[in-house]
């Protein structure tokens, strides 16, 4: 494996992690933001 192959899959891996949890977040927010936040209930509270 050269050394270009190898900084292609890092670069391809940090990336797929870092658009992954972005759009967890954007799917989290937009819930949100279109039903209101989820109630809060004690068994949630630490």
């Amino acid at each position: 494996m050269t050394e270009e192959e190898l900084r292609r899959k890092l670069v391809h891996g940090l990336l797929s992690l870092v658009l992954s949890l972005a759009a967890a977040w954007l799917a989290t927010y937009l819930t949100n933001k279109l039903l209101g936040e989820p109630p809060k209930s004690e068994s949630q509270t630490v």
